[in-house]
């Protein structure tokens, strides 16, 4: 049986813009005519949502013969994905084969390329539910009019609850789907930013349209639970940290010259082609994995080739003890002397001196200035962190005073704040002040923090306390 190659397009686009790429890919001798699909959704339908989309393209699958009614592969599958592509074909996957009742070997993709994915979100999302965006994005059918598919920009959005329930569907199952002996990943992005008169949009970052740290896979979770306390005296701890690193077994590559829109155009004639073309064509574990060293180095070249810095993406969910989301807390950075870490805390036996108040000034500034609460879920918060600038002002703040540091090892410490609900219902935050995350010393006790272009999940789990219940021997009265 020939293997079947299917291409899924992203938000507000279509298969025509995917032509080009089909000829090219029927020159290269990867599928003919009759052997390469588009599959097409209606992206700016306000009421269609991504369980629709993975349906409705699961039912497809049926009718042609890639799968029978139980989801049995009867033809293996490559799929080429464009943008918002990646996040469908994730969940058609997490929801067939990964389920309640993983089954793995039954799904009939075996390799998958990504261009330019929002895995892990885009910011225009939130932009595209503009009236703006409704203005040049919309639908101008009569009964659709200016409709931009409201649901799927919800999931795109920044820091959005649907990604973080995807990745905890696929990446933090706990089964690896993406191997190279399973399904072979493969995900490309540029580097470029839009020119001319597209470049207003453009953010840091990104590729003109998706966060390029968003676009890989290579995710760690971080859980930092503030409600269970342990130890006593000096031996108290007020926290737990808790880490899952998901196995990271795929090729990630960040090409050259391309923004979010060329790598589809000027696939047949850029960096990119030959390499969707390599990808499909890896016939073992041992060809992806060659594959995907080869795509660490590109990376490197490409780097070495701008000015562009690298980032890291950070989603973070706030939830009480009861699993509750949290819609309203803060998060304050700081920069201290690391003299005054004990227990995996910064003491507060002083105030902050004029130098740690400059230094955590800067530090907010670099780690907040592409802060977005998702519009529709705040309990759900995204970082993008310039890593080169985070790393350089901590390197500075062990410096000489000459420089603006105070001579010795330096932490990079983070205040968690949840605002009294009302007079009988607060946040167990007394003791959470000054959790240490980055520590030139020894003295750091929880997990590694900055990792380049990767997306780090970070969950805050705070105790809700009220005194509205009571136990006694005697009646109370109104």
């Amino acid at each position: 049986m020939p293997t079947k190659t299917v291409i899924i397009h992203g938000w507000s686009d279509c298969s025509d813009s995917f032509v080009d790429l089909k000829k090219y890919l029927i020159k290269e001798g990867v599928g003919d005519v009759d052997t390469i699909y588009y599959a097409d959704y209606e992206s700016r339908e306000d009421n269609v949502t991504f369980d629709d989309v993975i349906d409705g393209l699961n039912d497809r699958f049926i009718e042609e013969g890639f799968i029978d009614a139980d989801g049995t592969a009867k033809h293996d599958l490559n799929i080429i994905v464009h943008s918002t592509g990646g996040l469908v074909i994730r969940h058609w996957i997490a929801r067939y084969y990964l389920g309640t009742k993983p089954r793995l070997a039954a799904c009939p993709v075996k390799r998958i390329v990504m261009l330019a994915p929002a895995n892990f979100g885009s910011p225009l999302a939130h932009r595209g539910k503009s009236f703006l965006g409704e203005l040049f994005k919309g639908r101008w059918k009569i009964g659709d009019f200016l409709e931009v598919g409201r649901n799927l920009l919800d999931g795109l959005e920044l820091g959005s609850p649907y990604q973080w329930a995807l990745a905890h569907a696929d990446l933090l199952s706990g089964f690896a789907p993406y191997a190279a002996d399973r399904i072979q990943l493969t995900i490309l992005v540029g580097i470029k930013d839009y020119a001319g008169m597209r470049g207003w949009v453009n953010k840091p970052g990104t590729d003109g349209t998706v966060v390029i740290a968003g676009t890989s896979l290579d995710s760690l979770k971080l859980s930092l639970d503030c409600t269970k306390p342990s130890g006593e005296g000096d031996e108290y701890t007020p926290y737990q940290w808790s880490e899952f690193k998901p196995v990271d077994d795929f090729a990630w590559g960040v090409l050259p010259d391309l923004d979010h829109g060329s790598i589809v155009s000027d696939a047949a004639t850029s960096v990119a082609g030959p390499i969707v073309v390599r990808a499909l064509r890896a016939k073992d574990a041992a060809a992806f994995r060659a594959h995907a060293k080869d795509l660490q180095a590109q990376t490197v070249a490409t780097y070495a080739g701008t000015p562009k810095p690298k980032f890291q993406q950070f989603i973070v969910h706030a939830i009480d003890d009861q699993d509750n989301s949290i819609a309203d807390f803060t998060l304050e950075f700081f920069i201290c002397r690391a003299s005054r870490v004990q227990g995996g805390v910064v003491t507060r036996d002083a105030r902050l001196s004029a130098v740690e108040q400059d230094l955590s000034d800067e530090a907010n500034r670099i780690i907040t200035r592409e802060f977005h609460p998702h519009s529709a879920d705040p309990s759900y918060r995204r970082f993008l962190i310039n890593l080169d600038e985070l790393r350089g002002l901590i390197e500075k703040a062990k410096g000489p005073a000459a420089v603006g540091g105070f001579g010795e090892a330096a932490a990079l410490s983070m205040r968690v704040y949840v605002p009294r609900v009302d007079q009988g219902i607060e946040y167990a935050v007394e003791r959470l002040q000054n959790i240490v995350l980055v520590s030139t010393d020894e003295r750091r006790t929880g997990p590694s923090f900055l990792f380049e272009n990767t997306t780090t999940l970070l969950e805050l789990r705070v105790d809700r306390r009220n005194t509205y219940v009571t136990l006694a021997t005697r009646p109370s009265k109104h």
